[in-house]
């Protein structure tokens, strides 16, 4: 097996198809071998509190539904570990042992289960004989992550992979940098990276940026926005108007809404605009009454069941938010005259979910998230072992325990010391999971390549395909 991220993908997409189709009870068997292969210790966080006041899933994107297959593209991705830089010793009896903590009791136990069975795939799927994943509760709080961080110390680990949390991130950042082990976390709060703490979630500043330099290349340069009043919300707000300056947009409207609150009409009307552009509407239908000439009564007759005179003075509008919320608001913004046929409807990946397409407004607007290629085998293959759909999430720990397999079983097949160190994790070239290509920075932050998608009815479409490679970094 090739050494490289890239190369385990593309080998593992080729034998998808049959695992997919294979009997359940073919599916345990190859679990069990899998097991055999690898170590993954599992053992309960006596040091976490059990009153402690949970945290709420706020970085944690909802499960999406069934998508409608897409047929898997031929990808030529990049090889991520070209010019690694090991020691060399041999280590025929030393074993490679990588941290995982994750929320296996508590309020986030669902989601902290489906992280680690994507972690048993991809341990499956890529991992050598002498690699250990030891497994630790946080029980979802930043008590809990630092009472099972502790014990990873005392393992000695050579990598953490998770927590989720941001605040579960801070409680473990002392112990991590005390004992010189990197972390890699599946929290999108920049706040908390830097110095061997990287962050690899999904940030909402990454969909922003990639779904706004889209939608200004096809011409729609004046933006709206409307956001939740909360931390994700102006993090949208906060991105938006730093990339502004010196771009090629411009922010003309900026609204907030409760989030909490179930009837949001006022908020909506004022992002609309609709008071000032029915005004409007008026005086000029008392203009063209006063005329009385022929063209003016054929104008009036054109004006009959309108509500506003123009479309509001933006050509696209963000709406950072998803579920529930999004259908409030979508409808609402339509039914006050801005029409998504001349205004364009902005999202995030929030918006992953097929069956928002069942919603009119919503039908052709675009978003940013990572490309469905590749997650839509792998989440039937879930489906079939799990006997449920995955929360869309689990990518993360699939790429990240992927990842730390395959440096591993380099250094293994090479009699090489096992390697985590800044110069490995930070490779410009980047990686290819799962959820596309990733590369970590120095300062702990991670990029991705984004695609463009819209929704159709129950389905999900590309409008523009993710990168497959990053061009270098320019010094």
């Amino acid at each position: 097996m090739s050494s490289t991220l890239a190369t385990f993908l593309s080998g593992y997409l080729a034998v998808l198809g049959r695992r997919v189709t294979t009997l359940p009870v073919i599916i345990v068997v190859t679990l069990f071998v899998s097991a055999c292969q690898t170590t993954m210790k599992t053992g309960p966080d006596a040091t976490a509190e059990k009153t402690v006041v949970e945290e709420t899933v706020a970085e944690v994107e909802p499960v999406d539904e069934p998508l409608e297959p897409i047929e898997p593209e031929v990808i030529e991705e990049p090889s991520p570990f070209a010019g690694i830089q090991t020691e060399t010793v041999v280590i025929s009896e030393k074993r490679t042992k990588v941290g995982f903590l994750l929320p296996l009791s508590g309020r986030h136990k669902a989601v902290g289960q489906a992280l680690l069975n994507a972690a048993q795939l991809a341990l499956f799927d890529v991992s050598g004989e002498k690699f250990d994943l030891i497994v630790r509760d946080t029980v979802g709080t930043p008590t809990g992550a630092r009472g099972a961080m502790e014990s990873l110390v005392n393992e000695r680990v050579d990598l953490v992979i998770g927590p989720l949390f941001a605040t579960s991130v801070s409680a473990i950042t002392p112990l991590a940098r005390s004992a010189g082990i990197n972390v890699l976390s599946f929290s999108n709060d920049q706040a908390v990276a830097g110095d061997g703490i990287y962050v690899l979630g999904l940030t909402p500043e990454e969909q922003i940026r990639r779904v706004v330099n889209y939608s200004a290349a096809q011409g729609l340069r004046k933006i709206a926005v409307f956001a939740p009043d909360n931390v994700y919300g102006r993090r949208i707000v906060s991105a938006l108007q730093i990339q502004s300056y010196g771009s090629n947009f411009e922010i003309s409207r900026l609204g907030f809404f409760n989030p909490n609150d179930p009837d949001l009409t006022g908020e909506v009307k004022a992002i609309a605009d609709y008071d000032q552009r029915h005004q409007a509407l008026l005086s000029h239908k008392a203009n063209l009454k006063s005329k009385g000439d022929a063209a003016s009564r054929k104008a009036l007759k054109r004006l009959k069941g309108r509500d506003t005179f123009n479309p509001p003075d933006y050509q696209a509008i963000i709406i950072p938010t998803g579920g529930k919320q999004l259908l409030t608001v979508a409808p609402l913004l339509n039914y006050f005259d801005v029409d998504p046929g001349q205004v364009k409807y902005l999202g995030t990946a929030l918006w992953n979910n097929p069956k928002l397409g069942r919603e009119p407004a919503l039908v052709g607007s675009w978003y940013a998230a990572p490309s469905p290629v590749h997650w839509d085998s792998f989440k039937d293959r879930y489906k079939v072992l799990y006997g449920k759909v995955p929360p869309r999430i689990v990518s993360l720990a699939y790429d990240t325990v992927a990842l730390a397999a395959v440096i591993a079983r380099q250094a293994e097949s090479q009699s090489l010391a096992v390697n985590y160190s800044q110069s490995v994790l930070t490779n410009t070239q980047g990686f290819s999971g799962l959820d596309g290509v990733f590369r970590l920075h120095v300062d702990g932050r991670s990029e991705r390549g984004l695609a463009i998608l819209t929704l159709e009815r129950d389905l999900i479409n590309v409008v523009d395909p993710a990168p497959v490679t990053f061009a270098p970094l320019v010094n």
